[in-house]
């Protein structure tokens, strides 16, 4: 995911598609905030190799890519995955996935961590996905 993810922003896939959407079906999210950090450092350093990306990578992937939940790489408890939401610097990534037909719990929900706030937890639930999905 991250050689693919490198491959759209750096060959300026989202500059010459501007409406393009991509969503990250299984593919965890906790590698995600080190991943846009070194991304953005690595950029920094160099750009002119590839004047075509205008922006931090890090911008192209919060602006074009939403990640499911499913599977479950991040921290159990709702404030840890709280905190790697911040990191992620977007309350708009994550979308809600069951991971339907492996079952991991009889409830479909068991996958959202309880306690997490009531804006995210709406987020994540259905927010997000209908706005990347425009419905």
């Amino acid at each position: 995911f991250a050689a693919q993810l490198t491959s759209l922003v750096a060959e300026g896939t989202f500059d010459a598609f501007p409406a393009l959407r991509i969503s990250l079906i299984e593919s965890g999210f906790a590698w995600l905030p080190a991943f846009l950090w070194r991304f953005d450092k690595g950029w920094r350093g160099l750009r002119r190799e590839i004047p075509w990306t205008r922006r931090l990578p890090s911008e192209y992937v919060r602006d074009h890519v939403r990640v499911s939940l499913q599977p479950v790489d991040g921290p159990p408890d709702a404030g840890a995955l709280e905190r790697v939401v911040d990191q992620l610097g977007s309350e708009q990534m994550l979308m809600f996935s069951s991971d339907y037909p492996h079952r991991h719990s009889a409830e479909a929900l068991a996958a959202v961590p309880a306690g997490l706030n009531s804006s995210l937890r709406s987020r994540l639930l259905s927010d997000n996905a209908r706005e990347h999905y425009r419905l």
